[in-house]
C-alpha cells in the first residue's frame, strides 16, 4: 500500500479543518451531504457523459494504483535481459525457448517468442513499440476521465452554492437563518475546489506518472530482446539499457 498517498491526503484534510478551526469557524458547518451529493455525484454524471463505459470501467480498476501501485523492477528486467542476451551468444537465440517461463508477463513472453521464432527483428519491434504506445493511450484515456471529474467538481460546487443562496433567500424574514444558510451555501464552493483539487487532481498526476513507467518498462523489454535477436554484444545492450534506469 502506498502510504504516502494516504498521508498526503490526511495532511491536506488536516490542514483544512485546522484552518478553519483557528479562523474561529464551527466544524458542523462543514458537514453538509447535499453539498457532497451535487459535487461528487454531480462531477461523475458529467464526466459520464462526455466519456464511455469501457473508459469509465477501466478509470475505476486504474484508480486502485493511487493505493496499491504496480511495480516496475528495470534493474531486474536488465538483469534478464542481459542473461538472455549472453546465453544466446554463446548457444542461439532459439535455445531461450527454454527461459520463456522466467519473463513475468505474456507481453515480455510474447516479444522473445518472435525473436525466437525468426521474427524480423525491426519489424518485430516496430510492432511492438507501437503496441506499447496504443496501450498507454488507452491507459491515459481512463487518467483523462478521472481528471475530467475533477475538471466538472468545482462548477458543480458553484451550482451547489446557488442552489444553497436559493433556499436561504427563502428566510429573508428571518436573518439568523438566513446567516446560517448562507454559510452553508458556500460550503458546495469548498467541496468543489476541495474534492477536484485535494484528491481527483493529485491522484490523476500520480496515476499519469505511472503509467509513463509502465510504457517505459515494457520500451525497455522491447529493445532489450530487439538487441538479443540482432546479435548486439551483451555487455553493450546492458549499457545502452540503462537508460531507463529512474
Amino acid at each position: 500500500m502506498d502510504l504516502l498517498t494516504l498521508a498526503g491526503l490526511f495532511i491536506a484534510f488536516s490542514s483544512v479543518v485546522l484552518s478553519n478551526l483557528l479562523g474561529g469557524g464551527e466544524m458542523v458547518l462543514l458537514i453538509n451531504l447535499p453539498s457532497a451529493i451535487i459535487v461528487i455525484f454531480g462531477s461523475l454524471g458529467a464526466a459520464l457523459v462526455q466519456s464511455n463505459i469501457v473508459e469509465a470501467t477501466r478509470s475505476l480498476s486504474l484508480l486502485k494504483w493511487s493505493l496499491f501501485p504496480p511495480v516496475f523492477e528495470f534493474s531486474n528486467a536488465r538483469e534478464l535481459i542481459y542473461k538472455l542476451a549472453n546465453q544466446a551468444r554463446r548457444q542461439s537465440v532459439v535455445s531461450l525457448e527454454s527461459e520463456l517461463n522466467s519473463l513475468n508477463d505474456g507481453f515480455s513472453e510474447r516479444a522473445l517468442q518472435m525473436a525466437i521464432d525468426g521474427a524480423d527483428p525491426e519489424s518485430f519491434s516496430e510492432l511492438l513499440h507501437d503496441e506499447v504506445l496504443r496501450f498507454r493511450d488507452k491507459r491515459m484515456a481512463s487518467v483523462d476521465f478521472l481528471e475530467s471529474i475533477g475538471g466538472y467538481a468545482p462548477t458543480l460546487g458553484i451550482m451547489g452554492s446557488v442552489l444553497g443562496l436559493i433556499q436561504a433567500m427563502a428566510n429573508l424574514d428571518s436573518p439568523e437563518a438566513l446567516g446560517h444558510g448562507i454559510a452553508v451555501a458556500f460550503v458546495s464552493t469548498l467541496y468543489g475546489q476541495g474534492f477536484a483539487n485535494l484528491i481527483i487532481f493529485p491522484i490523476t498526476k500520480k496515476l499519469t506518472n505511472y503509467v509513463d513507467k509502465e510504457a517505459l518498462y515494457y520500451q525497455l523489454i522491447v529493445d532489450g530482446i530487439y538487441g538479443i535477436a540482432t546479435g548486439k554484444n551483451p555487455h553493450r545492450l546492458d549499457i545502452e539499457l540503462s537508460g531507463y534506469e529512474q
